[in-house]
């Protein structure tokens, strides 16, 4: 006897619906959803099905919700926050080590600095640059410049012009940020290293010496995982 297929629930068949409407288009980034009521009206559906359905929606990153007398469910902008919530959950089970986070790194970010050489826009150059000056001026006044330093890393993987290469390099900074290593500590000499490390694949990219970059970022993320291994002391 041929197994059963369960027929989908209303609240999914309203995901389903929703979905469809903002991968061909129908429904943009920024987006504001009509009111619950209207929905429920529209779709024909219970409002207990639309709250479902809005709520899974919410979980999947497709929609957030904004609060204030101009709130509500709002399309939300494409972003890496689903990747980095995975990448959380496999290293807080232990499936992935910080060891294979830095090796990720190493594997994909000297090479998004070699598109970046090639692809960059002065706009993107400039960006780069204050990014990297902002963070000589925090860490000059002893204050922490980690901001600046994963800034700068953002800005670099936009550069490259590369949508697949920018979120996965966003989620694996934010990942380090917020979960790995949210205080790192760094001493004067790691300061200077990072900057000077910055500083050349800046000048790479706005050579347009691809290779150049390459080397450069490859040998920052060395720089990065040595300093790991130091007891007691990590950084970006």
């Amino acid at each position: 006897m041929p197994a059963t297929v369960r027929a989908p629930r209303v609240y999914e068949q309203i995901v389903g619906h929703v979905e469809r409407a903002i991968y061909e288009g129908h429904l943009r980034q920024g987006q504001k959803l009509p009111p619950e009521r209207q929905l429920a009206r529209d779709l024909k559906a219970s409002r207990v099905a639309v709250r479902e359905a809005l709520r899974t929606l919410e979980l999947r990153g497709l929609v957030e919700v904004r609060q204030g007398s101009t709130g509500g469910y709002f399309v939300r902008d494409a972003d890496d926050r689903p990747l980095v919530r995975d990448f959380e959950t496999l290293f807080r089970l232990g499936r992935v080590s910080w060891a294979q986070l830095i090796e990720a790194r190493r594997l994909i970010e000297p090479e998004v600095a070699f598109l970046a050489a090639r692809r960059a826009t002065e706009g993107d150059i400039k960006a780069l640059a204050v990014a990297l000056e902002e963070r000589s001026e925090q860490a000059a006044a002893g204050l922490p410049a980690r901001r600046f330093d994963l800034e700068f890393h953002r800005v670099l993987a936009e550069a490259a012009r590369n949508p697949v290469h920018a979120v996965i390099t966003h989620a694996l900074i934010d990942l380090a940020a917020e979960v790995v290593v949210p205080q790192p500590v760094l001493t004067e000499p790691d300061n200077v290293q990072i900057d000077a490390a910055h500083r050349r694949i800046l000048e790479a990219v706005a050579a347009g010496n691809a290779g150049e970059a390459r080397a450069a970022m490859a040998a920052h993320i060395d720089h990065v995982h040595a300093v790991l291994e130091r007891p007691a002391v990590v950084v970006s």
